[in-house]
């Protein structure tokens, strides 16, 4: 049961950018007919998480908790922003308007989720997130740090906590 929902969410995030690349496609054909501007490529970042849950293989291993709030950091037009929060309704989420105060931990990276003709989404790495939740939310994180830990799946993760000033004995004690 689980594998399917964490296997949806991963689907439904492909849909909803597909759905943003075709509403970009249509705002683009009318502003040619109008000698408007072309939009742009979108540029989506995945946060938090999201990118957690859009990552197959951690949300596999994890017990990740489901969010209605899509973190990203978006660089886009203002009509196509409209159009992302539109699908984002239809898909039961809201995107969360305080995304870029999302901490990330030096050393981050971005993996490629899609690059679709009008849209590049790309996700935080795991790890980063993980290191992020730890250091800035441990109270309402703390068995996923626990787990991540134990699972030895993230090579630089207590190293990383501890040069982020995390407490890695709030997550030892029972």
């Amino acid at each position: 049961m689980a594998d399917n929902v964490l296997m949806n969410t991963s689907e439904q995030l492909r849909s909803i950018f597909e759905q943003l690349n075709g509403r970009i496609e249509e705002l683009n054909q009318n502003r040619h007919v109008e000698r408007g501007p072309i939009i742009a490529k979108a540029d989506v970042k995945l946060l938090g998480q999201m990118s957690l849950l859009a990552n197959q293989k951690v949300s596999l291993l994890l017990s990740l908790a489901q969010t209605a709030d899509l973190d990203a950091l978006l660089d886009m037009d203002s009509a196509v922003k409209k159009e992302l929060n539109i699908i984002l309704k239809k898909h039961g989420l809201i995107y969360d308007e305080d995304s870029p105060k999302v901490w990330q931990p030096e050393g981050t990276r971005f993996d490629l989720l899609f690059d679709l003709k009008n849209v590049h989404v790309t996700a935080m790495d795991p790890e980063s997130v993980l290191v992020s939740k730890a250091v800035k939310a441990p109270e309402k994180n703390r068995q996923l740090i626990r787990e991540a830990i134990y699972s030895a799946k993230f090579p630089t993760l207590i190293d990383r906590i501890e040069s982020n000033h995390g407490n890695l004995e709030f997550f030892a004690k029972g």
